[in-house]
């Protein structure tokens, strides 16, 4: 079984993996670390910032290591804001099957309310070297 779990920055995505992986014993992978090893790599000119152009980028390779993982009978989550919107066009119904899809998010209400809280916990499993985009905006 592969677990997608998408969102976009700061809903808790890298938390939740790290929470499945203490609990239930399953690995995950985080997109971001895979974005961060080709770009400081050289691997790519993309930056951080480029988001929609990295979703383009990663997407092909974190689909085909969802269907080895597949094929190998591996459970795996994998999170990240990478995930485009028609993720389920990229996988046969063979796949499908094995694959839970979450999304996280949050309203804009639950924002205005938490932002505090939201800020406190960007870190929980991994430092954020820059956060100045965690803004209500």
């Amino acid at each position: 079984m592969v677990i997608l779990i998408a969102g976009a920055s700061h809903v808790g995505k890298t938390l939740l993996a790290q929470r499945m992986l203490e609990r239930y014993g399953v690995p995950y992978f985080s997109i971001d670390h895979l974005k961060m090893g080709l770009i400081r790599s050289g691997n790519t000119d993309l930056t951080p910032d480029d988001d929609d152009a990295l979703t383009e980028y990663l997407w092909p390779i974190v689909r085909e290591m969802v269907k080895t993982a597949i094929e190998n009978g591996q459970n795996l989550v994998v999170e990240g804001c990478y995930v485009p919107p028609h993720w389920r066009r990229d996988f046969e119904e063979e796949y499908l099957r094995s694959i839970e899809f979450v999304c996280l998010a949050m309203s804009d209400a639950y924002i205005d309310a938490h932002i505090g809280e939201i800020e406190e916990y960007a870190c929980a499993v991994e430092a954020r070297l820059e956060d100045s985009g965690c803004t209500l905006g």
